[in-house]
């Protein structure tokens, strides 16, 4: 049985993950791993071995690791996925604005989104979210729900010190 984290050690890892994180842009890229790697004691590895390691933990498949994936990869088990609530809360409030859950909605419907779920965004988290995925301001169901996972740990770390 896996044990769960405390708060302090979530915030230790959203620090170290965002210190690797050197973009910010809420996911660590090959080039900033690598970067990571490089400062490592012995060899720096090679781009493919930095994609390898990668490779191992991108449950999500897209090239880079989350955070998410960061804890699953520093501790070995995976950090708790929303609960099925949730994740039903989720895609029905998308679903209000894109019916397929494959496609993507703007930054206009994604503010109408949250303000509907009572979590209104700011102009800045919509901007550095919106910019930071495609550059065709729009996002997509996977990055809604990834924004949201990591706005919760971000609630958890907050509130554990409230």
């Amino acid at each position: 049985m896996t044990r769960s984290l405390s708060s302090e050690e979530i915030q230790v890892f959203k620090d170290l993950f965002d210190s690797y994180d050197t973009d910010k842009g809420g996911n660590i890229s090959v080039e900033e791993f690598a970067q990571v790697m490089s400062q490592s004691p012995g060899k720096p590895p090679s781009k493919e071995e930095v994609e390898k390691m990668i490779k191992e933990v991108d449950v999500d498949g897209d090239g880079s690791i989350n955070f998410n994936e960061f804890i699953r990869m520093m501790t070995g088990q995976p950090y708790p996925p929303p609960s099925q609530d949730e994740e039903e809360e989720y895609a029905r409030a998308w679903k209000e604005y894109e019916a397929s859950l494959k496609g993507s909605i703007t930054a206009g419907q994604f503010r109408q989104l949250m303000a509907g779920l009572g979590d209104p965004v700011s102009d800045e988290e919509v901007e550095q979210l919106i910019n930071n995925i495609d550059g065709e301001g729009k996002l997509s169901y996977r990055q809604f729900v990834h924004f949201m996972n990591n706005r919760a740990v971000e609630m958890e770390i907050v509130n554990s010190y409230q």
